[in-house]
């Protein structure tokens, strides 16, 4: 198993990690960003950042709106209802979600730290029926600042009485791992697809896997 003795609690993203969502918010966001009149950048610079901080860089850097701050709240709901009505209608829960997870409950902590809204977190653990694994689970709604900013991995290592140095997170954006980094955490794997090994490496992560049945492995 990648996560030795010393290692008591695992942090996972979701986005990415535990379904495979990407194709899809890559989707909801070119729909909203075209109705919008905004370009669409490539997603991998979005992954793993909470939407409305996107929104609202997107909106200063492309036009100039009265109220930037409102307009892009605007922009934010009418993505994620999107993303959700898609997520809903075909569920992309990784294959080995529920046996990986359930298999490192048995001898880890486990917890769920997303950039993602709390209502999107919620479909996912309805859909993949696995909230009962986890001790913790952390949305970007709850803190004043996104990824790559520490704050969702201090949160969840204070929710799971965890120290960094017996905690690992399992990322698949470089401004996760960069998030988890900044938290101290002592292990950061990067789950490569949404961007690439290479990327992963680059922003931090000590080991990067292919597929979450690597975890076990």
């Amino acid at each position: 198993m990648i996560f030795g003795p010393v290692i008591s609690s695992v942090i996972f993203d979701m986005d990415g990690v535990l379904w495979h969502s990407s194709a899809i918010h890559a989707s909801a966001y070119r729909t909203v960003l075209e109705d919008a009149g905004l370009a669409m950048p490539d997603y991998a610079r979005l992954a793993g950042r909470r939407t409305n901080d996107v929104m609202l860089e997107l909106l200063t850097a492309q036009r100039s709106a009265p109220d930037e701050t409102k307009a892009a709240a605007v922009l934010t709901e009418a993505k994620q209802r999107l993303a959700r009505r898609l997520l809903r209608e075909a569920p992309p829960v990784d294959v080995s979600c529920t046996a990986v997870l359930e298999q490192l409950s048995r001898s880890k902590r486990l917890a769920l730290a997303s950039s993602a809204s709390a209502a999107t977190i919620d479909l996912f653990l309805e859909v993949s029926k696995t909230r009962h694994l986890f001790e913790a689970v952390i949305s970007a709604d709850e803190l004043p600042a996104a990824k790559p900013d520490p704050a969702i991995y201090a949160a969840s290592l204070q929710r799971l009485g965890s120290a960094p140095a017996e905690t690992a997170v399992v990322e698949d954006a470089p401004s996760g791992v960069r998030a988890a980094l900044a938290a101290h955490i002592a292990l950061v794997v990067g789950v490569e697809g949404t961007v690439s090994r290479e990327s992963l490496l680059e922003a931090g992560a000590l080991k990067v896997i292919h597929c979450l049945d690597d975890l076990l492995n």
